[in-house]
C-alpha cells in the first residue's frame, strides 16, 4: 500500500500535486484586470442607452460564476488549446427586458448591445471577439478567456443585487405580442439566460453555487480537492474527455459522497478519491441530474459514444488507482504510475510517499495466525 495523500495535498510550503494545480498570481491578476474592465464598459454601456431611451439609468449586476466561484479552478493542462474560463454574468432586471420588446426580440436586442460593446473593447484591448450560444466571449490570452452570459433577473432578486433598482414599467415601446412569444409565457419566477438560438431559458447559476458551498459544508474542503483532481484527470486525457464537463464530475463526487455517507468519507485524499473513483464509472452510466433543477440532467452533452469513453477511461482510472493506494509498495513505482494518470504536475518526489506506514498498518490490519513450530531433525556431529 502506498500513502499518497501528500503527494496530492500537502500544507504550508510543501510541494503538491493541488499546487501545481493552481493558476499563476500573474494570471489571476490578469484576469480579475480584464473583469474589472469588461464590468465597467458594460455599466458605461447600460447607462448610456438607459439614459438616452429612457431617461433613467440602469445598471447591470455582476456574479461570477462557474469554477472561479466554486474555487474549483485549475491551471490548463494543455495549452493551447486548454484555456482558464472566468464566467462572469450580467443580470438586468426583469421589467426592464419585458418593457424593451417581446422575448426573443429583448434577447437578441440585448446581445446586439452587449456584442457590439465587448467587440469595440476587444479591439481597443489586442483580445479576440467571440460568440457562444449562450454568452459573449473574450479572449484574453493564449490561456485564458472570460465568458459573459446575459440574464434577466426578477426584480426582487435584482434588487438584492442593486438596491436602488427603479421600476420601468412604462418602457414598453412593441406592445406587439403573440401566443408563441409572451413574457407570460415564460416562467417568472426564476432568472432567465438569454440563450442566441431559444431565446431564452430558465438558468439560475446562483442555485448551483449554493449548493456546492452547502456540499462542501457537509462533506468537507476534500470534496472541493477531489474534484479538481478529477478535473485534472479529465484535462490530462483529452480529447477523450472533452464533453465531459466540470459540472458533471463535481456532481459525480457529491454523489460519490451521498452513497459513502459523511462519516465514511476519508479524510485522506488519496483514498477519499479511491472511494470517489470507484463509483464514477457507474455514476457515468447516468442519468446525473442538476442536484437544483431535478428536470435538468448535468450529462446532456455525453453523446452515447463520449459516454462509452467517459464509463471505460473511469474503469481504467478506479483500476490504476487500486493498485497504487492499495497494492502499491514502490514510492517510485507510485509517483510513474500516478504521472501517467493526471500528468507530468504529480511532485516528482517519493519521500512524498508513504509505503513503511502503509505496510505495517496493512500487517496489523491482519489477525496473528499461529503455525505449528517446524519438525526439527536429529543432529549429529562429526
Amino acid at each position: 500500500m502506498a500513502n499518497v495523500s501528500k503527494v496530492l495535498h500537502a500544507s504550508g510550503d510543501a510541494a503538491c500535486f493541488l499546487k501545481n494545480l493552481n493558476i499563476a498570481d500573474t494570471d489571476r491578476a490578469c484576469l480579475m484586470e480584464a473583469r474589472e474592465k469588461v464590468r465597467d464598459c458594460l455599466r458605461k454601456t447600460f447607462a448610456a442607452l438607459t439614459k438616452q431611451e429612457l431617461g433613467v439609468t440602469v445598471h447591470p449586476r455582476f456574479f461570477t460564476q462557474g469554477s472561479f466561484a466554486y474555487r474549483t479552478i485549475n491551471d490548463p493542462c494543455w495549452t493551447p488549446p486548454q484555456q482558464m474560463d472566468l464566467d462572469d454574468g450580467a443580470y438586468l432586471p426583469m421589467t426592464f427586458i419585458q418593457g424593451v420588446q417581446r422575448p426573443s426580440v429583448a434577447a437578441t436586442a440585448f446581445f446586439k448591445v452587449v456584442d457590439a460593446a465587448l467587440e469595440k473593447l476587444a479591439k481597443e484591448e489586442g483580445w479576440q471577439f467571440g460568440k457562444k450560444p449562450t454568452c459573449s466571449r473574450l479572449v484574453i490570452s493564449s490561456n485564458s478567456h472570460i465568458d459573459v452570459p446575459l440574464y434577466a433577473i426578477p426584480d426582487a432578486e435584482f434588487e438584492k443585487l442593486e438596491k436602488q433598482m427603479k421600476s420601468f414599467d412604462a418602457m414598453a415601446r412593441d406592445a406587439r405580442v403573440d401566443s408563441d412569444d409572451r413574457w407570460d409565457a415564460l416562467p417568472s419566477d426564476c432568472v432567465l439566460l438569454a440563450h442566441r438560438e431559444h431565446d431564452w431559458i430558465s438558468s439560475d447559476p446562483r442555485k448551483i453555487r449554493d449548493w456546492f458551498v452547502e456540499a462542501i459544508k457537509i462533506y468537507g474542503p476534500v470534496l472541493r480537492r477531489v474534484c479538481r483532481y478529477l478535473k485534472a484527470w479529465r484535462d490530462h486525457h483529452r480529447p477523450h474527455l472533452d464533453d465531459v464537463s466540470s459540472i458533471l464530475l463535481m456532481v459525480c463526487a457529491f454523489e460519490a459522497c451521498e452513497d459513502l455517507g459523511r462519516p465514511n468519507v476519508p479524510g485522506r485524499d488519496d483514498l477519499a478519491l479511491l472511494r470517489i473513483a470507484e463509483r464514477l464509472p457507474r455514476l457515468l452510466e447516468g442519468p446525473v441530474y442538476n442536484p437544483t433543477d431535478r428536470d435538468e440532467r448535468v450529462d446532456g452533452r455525453l453523446s452515447a459514444a463520449s459516454r462509452r469513453i467517459a464509463i471505460d477511461m473511469a474503469k481504467k482510472f478506479d483500476a490504476e488507482l487500486t493498485e497504487i493506494v492499495e497494492k502499491c509498495f514502490d514510492p517510485e513505482e507510485a509517483i510513474e504510475r500516478l504521472t501517467a494518470l493526471f500528468g507530468d504536475r504529480i511532485p516528482d518526489q517519493i519521500d512524498l510517499v508513504d509505503v513503511t506506514k502503509a505496510a505495517h498498518a496493512e500487517i496489523r490490519s491482519h489477525a496473528p495466525r499461529i503455525a505449528a513450530a517446524p519438525t526439527v531433525g536429529k543432529s549429529t556431529s562429526a
